[in-house]
């Protein structure tokens, strides 16, 4: 997965349209992610003459009882790897109703916002299963064809420029890479 990885994200970064080689990597500290983090610092070894700077964000909904602990523990694993992960905690009143779509809108506003401010691109961890889910999930709501195309590998939303690397490889891929290279990675609960 490393190599196939590795040239894809390469040719990522190649694209005349990636202009910047900044980013803001989503890190919830779940499986998804954290292989996310350790492909992209493998690749910025393989690949120092790209000049790659990434920052992992991670995102604290508060929602669960150790939420906080997870938090560190996620930004302590990123700081071993040698990124500068900070944690940003949302301390707003939590609505009542679809809690799960709430924290996700919350999350990618944060996340956006703040690649927005540093102009850096945004990374996220969604697999080709996760597309899968997507689709399903719009064609039951009675989404039209825009919204059955799914996620896109690359789509720019309030002026960021989002990219899903591991969009193209499959949640079983994923699990086996995490699992063969001894990933730490948090389980959420809710």
């Amino acid at each position: 997965m490393i190599k196939n990885f590795n040239n894809h994200f390469k040719a990522l970064c190649n694209n005349l349209k990636i202009k910047k080689r900044k980013f803001i990597l989503g890190l919830s500290g779940g499986i998804d992610s954290m292989a996310l983090l350790n492909l992209i610092k493998y690749f910025i070894e393989s690949n120092k003459n790209l000049n790659i700077q990434v920052f992992p964000v991670i995102i604290d909904h508060g929602l669960r009882l150790n939420s906080a602990n997870e938090a560190k523990a996620v930004q302590d694993i990123a700081l071993n790897l040698g990124f500068e992960a900070i944690i940003k905690k949302i301390n707003i009143k939590k609505p009542t109703g679809n809690i799960q779509n709430w924290a996700r809108k919350e999350r990618r506003r944060i996340l956006c916002d703040i690649a927005f401010d540093l102009s850096a691109n945004l990374l996220l961890g969604h697999h080709s299963d996760d597309q899968v889910e997507t689709i399903f999930m719009r064609s039951v709501k009675g989404s039209g064809i825009d919204g059955l195309v799914g996620m896109q590998e690359k789509i720019t939303w309030n002026g960021v420029l989002i990219i899903r690397p591991l969009i193209f490889f499959t949640k079983n891929q994923v699990i086996r890479y995490v699992e063969k290279n001894n990933i730490i990675f948090f389980q959420d609960s809710s």
